[in-house]
């Protein structure tokens, strides 16, 4: 299939020739009804273009809101006219966005037949507003996104230790300060099914709940004057013998289930700290007299409690993977701690929800989230997360990777003959990218999101063959200039907020910020992790932190570090090393200082190794990659591509 600048990748497209025709102003033309959803969203992104007559042809109008199961398939056709032609409106819309993106890509001059439909139907994104508050707006920001995108699924975290986003009639002290009202939330449904895209919201329990509890300490353990402005994991949780309390959520359930129709709701159930329910008597009681064997059985038995009052209200449970347990009740899985506990909830016939290599927060590349298959087998998902632990980029938290090895424990080989043939396997519904919201405020989500969602979009729409990541950046580099995903703009108004001028840009953009967790614990708490202690140990950023340095502009993967080895060569190098060797880390801000020192110094060894006949090959690898970081909380993301250009480059 010869390149077409689209993304996701098409499952069918056929390319017939040149395409001879007069670009006239934009008309529609219907073939029976006119579908006013697909009708809104062709006007809202064609309609002041010169595209000339579009002829849509939809089968069956949908004036419900999107669902699990629901047809997306379509067929876009270029010719003497554009035809659109799909069985249902939400194949409709992916159709128009296919056709916005080739309009906006220049690609009108080909004549062209794509048959599209998506791999899974499950395409989704986690927004964590309960830790930084998302306005509506932005909102309805990231929803215009992700229809673009093809993404189907705004997973909502609505609540968490430090707020409570949903303003409930019934228990109005929930709510913290920034909250959505009801009747914003429904608004924000009903644009969403608009685009074809589910919200599906998420009350987090029974822990996470330090803001639950200030208000309503009858529900909990302990009395708390406000919601918690730290990170991490925290003691506070639901108590599971309150009966009272399973009445007073049934209540909180059906409040949020009827603001949000869609048929999921999900229940969290991660990262419960035990303290409380084993120092708690009460509950210690309640687990004797309940037959419940510790604090797994107690978390199983709550876990199964919440699932009857989903089940009662007419809802599906959704939970992270921390609620499996051999005697649980049936629940869709979100698996999140490594590739592996994907495959314990699918042997227990669970349906499953794949996000273990799609967590946006961890600033890595888009090629790293591209190339974690929700439907690869095991041994190839742990091996991807292996060589993590190699990589360069990777080197300054490979402790911290290795730490997550033991999420590996009890895990199955899914694809043994013995459990092929035993067990009734649960399926993978598709997979979420999930963005957590400790360093992410709405100045720099966009930077954030679009500089690696549109990766995971064409993992979970388009085919498991197609992993040319070359491919994918080409084109994405061509779409990305779309206005929906435009994050260049972001970024820059960032960086000249965070105290950049414009002739620093350049330089800036070759940094990225440091990896996986690093920023969010610190080195101090980074190295109590892995030895088992982190909780008496301070992070560097809480809820009152001002995300407004350089660091936390940065797109987390740099652009111009990554296509600077397509046009490097000696010459090249040796203009970027004069550049280099000439900046003044004191016209930097302070946190980048260090930083722009190891970039000096990095333009020294290699003048060094270039002209001075100082160093030989190994030795100048060597001190680059010691120079790769971190500084502070950056990483010099062009010494990466610069040993690719060394490696190459004639030995002496």
């Amino acid at each position: 299939m010869s390149m077409v600048s689209c993304l996701p990748k098409p499952s069918g497209m056929a390319i017939l020739g040149d395409r001879q025709i007069s670009y006239e102003d934009f008309e529609l033309e219907w073939i029976g009804e006119c579908d006013s959803k697909v009708e809104r969203y062709c006007r809202s992104l064609l309609g002041s273009s010169k595209i000339g007559k579009i002829v849509i042809d939809i089968h069956e109008s949908q004036m419900g809101l999107p669902n699990q199961g629901m047809d997306e398939s379509y067929v876009l056709r270029l010719d003497e006219k554009i035809g659109i032609e799909a069985k249902t409106t939400w194949g409709g819309l992916r159709a128009i966005a296919t056709l916005y993106q080739l309009a906006s890509s220049g690609e009108l001059s080909r004549q062209l037949e794509i048959t599209d439909r998506p791999r899974f139907g499950w395409r989704g994104l986690l927004i964590d507003v309960a830790r930084s508050f998302v306005s509506i707006g932005a909102l309805r920001r990231i929803l215009d996104g992700m229809a673009f995108l093809k993404l189907n699924v705004l997973h909502l975290h609505l609540s968490d230790d430090q707020g409570f986003r949903f303003r409930s009639e019934a228990f109005p002290g929930l709510a913290s300060t920034e909250s959505y009202s009801q009747a914003e939330l429904e608004d924000l449904v009903s644009y969403a099914g608009d685009l074809g895209v589910r919200i599906i919201p998420e009350l987090d329990v029974p822990g996470h709940v330090t803001s639950w509890l200030v208000n309503y300490p009858e529900w909990g353990f302990s009395d708390l004057s406000e919601a918690s402005d730290r990170f991490g994991v925290h003691k506070a949780c639901l108590d599971p013998s309150n009966e009272q309390l399973y009445e007073d959520l049934e209540i909180l359930f059906s409040e949020v289930g009827a603001v949000f129709p869609e048929e999921f709701l999900h229940v969290g159930g991660d990262e419960v700290h035990p303290e409380y329910w084993s120092k708690s008597e009460r509950v210690q009681k309640f687990a004797g007299e309940t037959d419940l064997g510790g604090i797994a059985e107690i978390q199983n038995y709550f876990s199964n409690r919440v699932f009857e009052i989903l089940l009662k209200i007419n809802k599906k449970p959704l939970a992270w993977d921390e609620v499996l347990h051999e005697k649980m009740s049936d629940c869709v899985i979100q698996n999140w701690r490594g590739s592996s506990t994907r495959d314990r909830a699918l042997v227990k016939g669970l349906d499953c929800i794949f996000s273990s290599g799609f967590y946006l927060d961890l600033f890595y590349p888009a090629e790293v989230h591209y190339l974690f298959d929700p439907e690869s087998e095991q041994v190839e998902l742990l091996e991807l997360e292996d060589q993590l632990a190699v990589d360069l980029r990777f080197k300054h938290v490979a402790g911290g990777l290795k730490w997550t090895e033991q999420w590996r424990k009890g895990s199955i080989n899914l694809h043994s003959e013995k459990l092929r043939g035993e067990k009734q396997l649960g399926r993978v519904l598709g997979g979420e990218a999930c963005l957590w919201g400790e360093l992410v405020s709405e100045g720099n989500l966009f930077p954030r999101l679009w500089s690696r969602l549109p990766a995971i979009a064409e993992r979970l729409w388009s085919s498991e063959s197609e992993k040319d990541v070359k491919s994918f950046y080409s084109r994405f580099l061509v779409v990305k200039a779309c206005k929906e995903i435009n994050w260049d703009r972001d970024e820059e108004m960032g960086l000249l907020r965070a105290g950049l001028n414009e002739s620093q840009l350049d330089v800036a953009k070759l940094f990225e910020p440091a990896k996986w967790y690093f920023r969010l614990l610190g080195e101090e708490a980074l190295n109590a992790r892995l030895h088992g202690s982190e909780m008496p140990i301070a992070r560097p950023y809480d809820v009152n932190a001002s995300l407004d340095r350089v660091v936390d502009f940065l797109s987390p993967e740099s652009f111009s570090a990554r296509f600077l080895d397509e046009d490097l060569n000696t010459h090249a190098l040796s203009i970027l090393l004069e550049r280099w060797l000439s900046l003044q880390p004191e016209g930097w801000p302070e946190d980048m200082q260090k930083g722009i020192l190891g970039l000096v110094e990095v333009a020294n060894r290699l003048r060094d190794y270039l002209w001075g006949d100082q160093l030989t090959k190994k030795e100048v690898r060597y001190l680059l990659e010691e120079l790769y970081g971190p500084h502070g909380e950056y990483v010099i993301a062009v010494v990466p591509p610069i040993l690719k250009w060394l490696d190459s480059h004639e030995s002496r």
